[in-house]
């Protein structure tokens, strides 16, 4: 079978480290680059050997297979149908919209046109997470009973895309809601609290920096989230599921796994950022998606396992927002 050609649809930060994760695949390349930004879409394009362009109707051209859709996260639904439409196979970074609404419209075209879609929670496809999740099914663990999550980045995005993000749960914490419905099951209620701690000017627009929302999911266990947008000490991402049988804890604190000791005591290098610590799993997940797309295999996670995370993720930011006990269900079902 041809090599699949793929077109990215947004040439920005990590529309740039997925384009150079599929490069050199036998299942597919990389032709085309489509960004608005014409000096985005060449850098990427010259990178990858790709043609550049800033007409979003060139990554639906006959010649197309498939398209991987990075542009920002009020544009992913819209993205979405029209991909969908034009019969494109499809990979879009989270969520799969800002609102559920948009959501459901991009299920419908998604489900409509039979084209498969796999959205990015990377987390998924992290050695850990897997690992974690297999030892859960195995029953490793008994009866569920609890998980932690600590989600904290080094230093908050600028205040125009916070404006527009959906809100602190929905952007940076559904990555660690995701998680907690793969580990676990969905959750029932969540209630959460929060302010703007370490930016305090973000109170004026609505914003928060900082939250711990509780989660109770429907087999009876029960959970907590941790989210800040800044700490001095780099990136901070933890994992912990309790059982009657014991307990599971992912965390890479160490880069290398190397000390030093001095007159001021010891010394660790951290992962600092996203990238560094979810290396691994930004390349299982796009190499995943290449591979079963091009032997016809189901792509996960699906479109509508992804308008679940983000129909908690919002009634996560409605407690948060509003100070009440949210009973997810509310939010309706596909």
């Amino acid at each position: 079978m041809k090599p699949l050609r793929m077109a990215m649809i947004g040439a920005g930060r990590m529309g740039l480290a997925h384009a150079r994760i599929l490069a050199g695949r036998f299942e597919c390349r990389v032709v085309r680059v489509v960004d608005t930004v014409a000096q985005n879409a060449l850098r990427v394009a010259a990178e990858v050997g790709a043609e550049a362009s800033t007409a979003l109707e060139d990554a639906f051209k006959p010649d197309i297979d498939a398209v991987i859709i990075t542009t920002p996260t009020p544009t992913h639904a819209e993205m979405v149908e029209a991909a969908a439409q034009a019969g494109k196979a499809i990979f879009v970074e989270k969520p799969i919209a800002l609102s559920l609404e948009a959501g459901r419209r991009a299920v419908e075209a998604v489900e409509k046109s039979g084209v498969p879609c796999q959205v990015g929670f990377q987390r998924r496809y992290d050695p850990a997470y897997v690992r974690a999740k297999e030892l859960i099914e195995a029953g490793a663990l008994g009866r569920l009973e609890g998980i932690r999550l600590v989600g904290r980045d080094p230093h908050p995005p600028g205040l125009e895309f916070l404006k527009t993000s959906g809100g602190l749960l929905v952007d940076m914490g559904i990555h660690d809601l995701d998680s907690a419905r793969f580990l676990l099951g969905e959750v029932s209620e969540v209630y959460a609290i929060g302010g703007a701690l370490a930016e305090p000017h973000l109170a004026q627009h609505g914003l928060f920096d900082t939250a711990v929302a509780t989660l109770r999911f429907e087999n009876g266990a029960v959970g907590t989230l941790e989210v800040a947008l800044r700490t001095a000490y780099g990136y901070d991402i933890r994992c912990e599921v309790l059982g009657e049988k014991g307990r599971l804890h992912i965390e890479q604190d160490l880069r290398p796994n190397l000390w030093r000791y001095d007159l001021q005591g010891g010394h660790f290098e951290r992962p600092r950022n996203f990238e560094e610590r979810f290396a691994e799993a930004y390349a299982a997940q796009m190499v995943a998606f290449a591979r079963n797309l091009h032997a016809g295999r189901p792509l996960y996670p699906s479109v509508r396992d992804a308008w679940y995370s983000l129909r908690l993720a919002k009634a996560a930011q409605h407690a948060l927002e509003t100070g009440q006990v949210v009973r997810v269900s509310e939010y309706g079902e596909l």
